[in-house]
Parts: structure tokens; C-alpha cells; sequence
């Protein structure tokens, strides 16, 4: 091999192996800064070459195998053409910037650049065909400490961090300049430092102010994801949970979680009381009327006749038209129930994207047990009022990877965030220990504590800071009691939401509009 093949060689394969290292669950998140300069050598390297983006495409799909590859326990075929798709996608913002290149100066195209990738970020948390998995603010997960200051910025002011810092050790290098080898030290150091007063005035809520505790049991059954859904113990493992949870409550108690789905059996939402699980519940509760218990159930709802479908629904062989659900249900004291349907619904395994244009394709739907095909969702968050006890918001599994869509919980007044999922499909593997990590940024960007019951994964609290507490065991059968505080403020993310994705849109849109508009006058001239 010669010496210039194998330095196009290292580029392709070195990010990759730099973003594994930087991603949680390991503790190198620093090389993230730095991971993304072996792609803009490897571009400038081959700019002149003909067909040699497919280098760029490669080193993406590295990248995405390499952090994602567990997803193949859950279907091993529709995760090839995820993480396939997904570095096609990635790869569009390495496009514009080639473009770019020949049209502006390598700054203009640099800028272009982190436009185009944040632009990128923001779609994957607003369409239905989501994975926002790769967002680079996740990389300081682990290490939030780091970025305190999501409280302002949100996760993709993480993104940006990554993405500015990268293009400085970049021009460091470009240049061989002392000036532009500092900026790059220095675009770490602050933010970091920053995120100081942002942890020491958070630090002082838990120290000085008067908190709201509440005792909570966080139940982790440990069924397994692929045996739960077994007809014969639909409502046997729904007693053997109840069995585990009554020695652990006394009369403080204030909420009982169980995780997504612990309700197998399928139940009818307009006549929930014919069903054997809802009744052993109420009865439940009655015993002991101080709880609230908040769970994951499989539901599903009949259209009346005159209400519109939605893009969902289903037929049956009457003729009637219902919607099924991935839901949270609550049950209060006096056996009130309340349902929230999952809104940001996993594309290929609980939704068909766009299924009014490929509702055709729902048999492709990837089959994890219960129920399969195109699920209906709420149209937005909705949170669980529990009277004088803090307000809940329920979400479910997915959801809790979507910043913004976890500030508008908060937005509608949740005071505690509750994260309900089944993270078993994957094995004992990276993907659950990073879904638990991201729900730490949830809670720094909101200022909330949050509560996450994993039927196979890890159960924990989680404070304000991001830091975790009450961790349960991988695979194990466990009650985590905790004392829970609530909290009501609302920062600036909560506000605002991910207003540096729309800002980043804006621009890149600009952006591109100007470089169409200057290749047709060029063209003309």
C-alpha cells in the first residue's frame, strides 16, 4: 500500500473510532472535538477527484455501525437499511460543503457546514422518519457536568460546541498558525468553565431551598422483552409485579412506576373495567388509596362514527375503524384513569413514516411482540395531574432522546419527568446504557428530576444536576425506592426549545438559495 493510500485510509476509518471512543458508555468525550478533522483532511484531499465522496459516505457508515450496531438484535434486516439511510443523510451536509467549496472561500464553506449539520440534527428530532441517536451534544452524556449550560442551549448547543471546535483544529492545521492553534484550546475551555455557575447555583436548590420530596417505587420486573408478550402470561406477570411491589409500600408512599408495556393484555380504552389487568389495579389502588401508579399498557380505541380517522387507523372486518397505542396509563385513588399515547413513535418498528403515503408498506413493520404496524400517537405531550402531588410526564421509551419534544412537557406543567421503557431488545450491549445517559440531558435542560423504570435495562433517579442515583442492576429483578423532588421553574430551554436548530435551518437554507442563485448567474454569464 502506498504511503498516500494509507493516509485516505486512516482518514476514513479515524473518525469513526474517535466517536466510539468519545460516546458514552466510555469517558473520551474530549476526542469528539477533534473527531470530524480527519473527514475535512480527507475532503480536502480529494476534492479534485472524481467519484471519491464515496470515501466520505464510507467513513460515515463506519461511524454509524460502530456506535449502532446493536440494533440488529432487535431486526438484523431493517437495521441494515437504518444505519444505511441514516449515513446518506449525514452524508448531505459533507455535499453541501463540497459544493460549497467551489463557489465561496474555505471559511464561507466551513460555516456552511456546521449550518447544514445542525439543519440535519433538527430534522432527524421533527419528521417521522427520526433517529436522533447521533446528535453530537449526546457525546458529553456521561460527562455532563460539562454542559451544564443545556439549560440555555439545549443538546444541539452541544452540537454546535463539537462542530466549531473541529473546524478550528481544522484551520489549525489548514494554516500551521500559533493563533488559530489557541482558538480551538480555547473554545473547550470556556464553555467548560461556564458550565461552573450554572452547576454551583443548581447545587444550592438541593442545599439551601426548601425541597418537595416524594417517595416513589421504581419497579424493574426483569421479564424478558421476548417472552413478555406470551399469551398464556398476559396477566400472570402483571400479578408476580404486584406481588413484588406490595411489601416495599407503606402509607408515604406517593407514586408507583411500572415500565413500558408491563401491561401486556390489550385493553379497550372506551370499556377498560371488562379487562382482568385494569381490575387488578383498581383493586391495587383501593388497598392502598395514598398512590398514584403510572405503567405502560397496550391499548386501543374504536372511531365513533362521525369522528375523523386518523392516518392510522385500522379496519376491522365489520367495518369499524380504531387506532392502537403504545400508552401510559395513570390510576388515582379513587380509580380514575387517565391515557397518554406515545408521541414520538420508533419509524419501522411502531410506525410506517408518512402513512398516508406508505400505509401500504406497513407489513415491512419491524415485529418486537405485541402489538405490530402503524400505531396512533397524541398530537402533543400531555401530563398527568396527580392533585396536590407533583404533575408527571409520562414518556415513553423513544421519546425521551427528543429534547425539545420533552420541554413541551414541561411546558404543559410536568414537575417530575418519568421515562417508561423496555431497552432489553438490545442485549447487554451499549444501547440501553446510552438511552439511560441521554435522559441525564433531559433533566439538566429542564431542571427536573427524573424517574426511569426499565423493564430490562437500568432503573435510576436522576437529579436535576444529571446526576444518577438509585441505579439498578442490568438484568436483574429489582424495587428502587427513592425520594423524588419536584421542581417548577421553567429555564430558558424549557421556553424556547431548539431554537438553534431553526436558526441553523434558516441560514443553511440561505445558504443554499444563494449558492443556486450564483451558479444560475454564472451559468447565464
Amino acid at each position: 500500500m502506498t504511503k498516500n493510500k494509507f493516509k485516505i485510509l486512516l482518514y476514513v476509518i479515524s473518525p469513526a473510532l474517535l466517536f466510539w471512543l468519545a460516546w458514552p458508555p466510555r469517558d473520551l468525550f474530549f476526542l469528539g472535538f477533534f473527531a470530524f478533522v480527519p473527514l475535512f483532511l480527507l475532503e480536502d484531499k480529494t476534492k479534485n477527484i472524481r467519484k471519491s465522496s464515496w470515501l466520505i459516505f464510507t467513513s460515515l457508515l463506519i461511524w454509524n455501525i460502530v456506535i449502532s450496531w446493536w440494533v440488529g438484535y432487535a431486526e438484523f434486516y431493517s437495521s441494515i437499511f437504518m444505519l444505511l439511510a441514516n449515513s446518506w443523510l449525514m452524508y448531505l451536509p459533507w455535499l453541501g460543503y463540497r459544493k460549497a467549496r467551489n463557489m465561496v472561500n474555505d471559511q464561507k464553506a466551513l460555516l456552511i457546514f456546521i449550518s447544514l449539520w445542525l439543519s440535519f440534527e433538527y430534522l432527524h428530532l421533527n419528521w417521522q422518519i427520526s433517529w436522533p441517536w447521533f446528535t453530537l451534544g449526546n457525546i458529553f452524556a456521561k460527562h455532563n457536568e460539562v454542559v451544564q449550560w443545556y439549560e440555555i442551549t439545549g443538546t444541539l448547543g452541544g452540537s454546535l460546541w463539537v462542530l466549531t471546535t473541529n473546524v478550528f483544529f481544522f484551520l489549525s492545521i489548514q494554516k500551521s498558525n500559533l493563533k488559530y492553534g489557541l482558538r480551538p484550546i480555547g473554545l473547550i475551555i470556556v464553555p467548560i468553565l461556564l458550565s461552573i455557575p450554572f452547576y454551583l447555583s443548581n447545587q444550592s436548590d438541593y442545599t439551601t431551598s426548601k425541597k418537595s420530596m416524594h417517595p416513589a417505587l421504581i419497579v424493574q420486573p426483569n421479564i424478558d422483552p421476548y417472552l413478555k408478550f406470551d399469551k398464556e402470561k398476559e396477566v400472570i406477570n402483571l400479578v408476580d409485579m404486584l406481588k413484588l411491589v406490595e411489601p416495599e409500600i407503606d402509607d408515604s408512599t406517593d407514586y408507583v412506576i411500572f415500565p413500558e408495556t408491563a401491561i401486556v393484555e390489550y385493553v379497550d380504552e372506551n370499556y377498560p373495567d371488562r379487562f382482568e389487568s385494569i381490575q387488578l389495579l383498581k383493586r391495587f389502588v383501593k388497598k392502598h388509596p395514598q398512590i398514584h401508579i403510572i405503567s405502560g399498557i397496550s391499548t386501543y380505541k374504536f372511531f365513533n362514527k362521525e369522528e375523523p380517522l386518523s392516518q392510522t387507523a385500522r379496519k376491522t372486518k365489520n367495518g369499524d375503524y380504531y387506532d392502537s397505542y403504545n400508552t401510559a396509563i395513570e390510576i388515582d385513588k379513587h380509580g380514575n384513569l387517565d391515557f397518554y399515547h406515545k408521541g414520538k413513535l420508533v419509524p419501522g418498528a411502531e410506525i410506517m413514516p408518512y402513512p398516508t403515503i406508505f400505509k401500504f408498506l406497513d407489513f415491512l413493520a419491524v415485529d418486537l411482540g405485541g402489538i405490530s404496524g402503524s400505531l396512533g400517537s397524541d398530537k402533543k405531550p400531555k401530563v398527568f395531574d396527580a392533585g396536590e402531588k407533583p404533575n408527571l410526564a409520562p414518556l415513553i421509551c423513544y421519546e425521551s432522546v427528543f429534547p425539545g419534544h420533552v420541554a413541551e412537557f414541561c411546558r404543559e406543567g410536568a414537575e417530575i419527568l418519568l421515562v417508561i421503557t423496555n431497552d432489553g431488545w438490545w442485549k447487554d450491549t451499549d444501547g440501553y446504557k446510552q438511552h439511560m445517559y441521554y435522559a441525564s440531558l433531559r433533566a439538566i435542560e429542564n431542571r427536573r428530576e427524573v424517574l426511569r423504570s426499565a423493564n430490562t435495562g437500568i432503573s435510576c433517579r436522576i437529579d436535576k444536576l444529571g446526576k444518577i442515583h438509585e441505579r439498578s442492576q442490568w438484568w436483574r429483578e429489582e424495587i428502587v425506592p427513592v425520594m423524588v423532588n419536584s421542581f417548577d421553574n421553567v429555564t430558558f430551554y424549557t421556553k424556547y426549545g431548539d431554537y438553534i436548530g431553526r436558526l441553523a435551518s434558516f441560514i443553511g437554507s440561505f445558504f443554499i438559495l444563494g449558492m443556486i442563485v450564483k451558479k444560475k448567474s454564472k451559468n447565464v454569464n
